[in-house]
């Protein structure tokens, strides 16, 4: 298939789902800047085709004189990471098989800005193509035994209803075939928000929304190994499995240094005990075979609680944060 070909097909394939009605407009100037987009869909070609799945990323337009910059980060990090993963056993886990939805918390995390890993990501310089714009293809091989890989990029519609549209080719000095195609087609654009129909070929089928985000910045290393990176997830993981009903009445109204009577702090260091135990357990863990950091992590919660004065929402702010870590 050659480029004007690949070029046709996309723009008849652009407007046969944008027979819809329109949406309002949004101009290249303000497609600018950064845009965090979460796509809920179904996969048909799983073994659960009706179960929802969703993935997120980061996309970030940039003009360049005439032309466009448009950078693709896959892997986005939030400072409250709750909800969207389970764990599948020591140190594996998955996104949950559901449409997750950001909380309140992690809503104002997009907008203030998140982190991201460059690890995956892409970019490619777009080009005015009529009212859209597509990326300039890589020079496909010129021998036949040689086989190239090759994205393009397209935005089709830009000022009226935006289609983002992403073709993976393969090719070699004898022809190139379209291997993939994915589609983001705009049906609604509010206040800092697009959202509409996603597809990826013939199995995924789904819905997209794409936020306007705070700048991004880079993952920054913390210096800790990986074992040491995946009890901090335990952690923060833990703060959920604080049974916050039972402590807080313990902790409420305390103020740091107040006297605290012993049999009120060993019943709640066995309250703590439990919900750490509990945490470890639904994370695949055996607390039995991790004594220490048990009662290390729940000696640390009692003192935030009863010593410092602490909330039960604050410590489980704090875990959250990695303001309470092992050591």
């Amino acid at each position: 298939m050659c480029r004007n070909a690949r070029i046709a097909v996309g723009l008849a394939l652009a407007a046969l789902l944008l027979a819809a009605e329109p949406a309002a407009a949004l101009t290249a100037s303000e497609l600018e800047g950064t845009w965090y987009v979460l796509v809920h869909y179904q996969d048909s070609a799983t073994a659960h085709p009706d179960a929802w799945r969703w993935d997120d990323r980061i996309w970030v337009f940039e003009r360049e004189g005439d032309a466009l910059s448009w950078t693709e980060y896959p892997i986005v990090v939030f400072s409250d990471s709750s909800g969207r993963f389970e764990s599948l056993g020591g140190n594996r886990a998955s996104r949950v098989l559901e449409a997750w939805e950001p909380s309140e918390t992690q809503l104002a995390n997009i907008r203030s800005g998140l982190e991201v890993n460059p690890r995956g990501s892409k970019s490619k310089r777009l080009t005015r193509q009529g009212d859209g714009w597509i990326s300039g293809g890589a020079p496909m091989a010129q021998s036949a035994s040689v086989i190239t890989y090759n994205e393009e990029w397209t935005i089709e519609e830009v000022e009226t209803s935006p289609v983002f549209g992403r073709a993976d080719f393969f090719g070699s000095g004898r022809s190139d075939s379209l291997e993939g195609r994915t589609l983001y087609r705009t049906e609604k654009v509010g206040d800092d928000e697009l959202s509409g129909e996603y597809a990826r070929d013939e199995s995924r089928r789904g819905r997209f929304r794409m936020m306007r985000a705070g700048g991004t910045g880079t993952v920054k290393g913390s210096g800790r190994t990986q074992s040491e990176r995946a009890w901090d997830v335990m952690v923060r993981n833990a703060a959920s499995n604080l049974n916050e009903d039972d402590l807080q009445a313990f902790s409420s109204g305390r103020s740091a240094g107040e006297e605290v009577d012993e049999e009120v702090r060993l019943d709640v260091r066995q309250q703590i005990r439990r919900d750490v135990e509990e945490s470890f357990r639904a994370q695949g863990q055996d607390p039995n075979q991790f004594r220490g950091r048990v009662e290390q992590l729940t000696r640390k919660i009692e003192r935030q609680l009863l010593d410092e004065g602490k909330s039960v929402a604050e410590v489980q702010q704090m875990l959250q944060n990695g303001e309470i870590s092992l050591d």
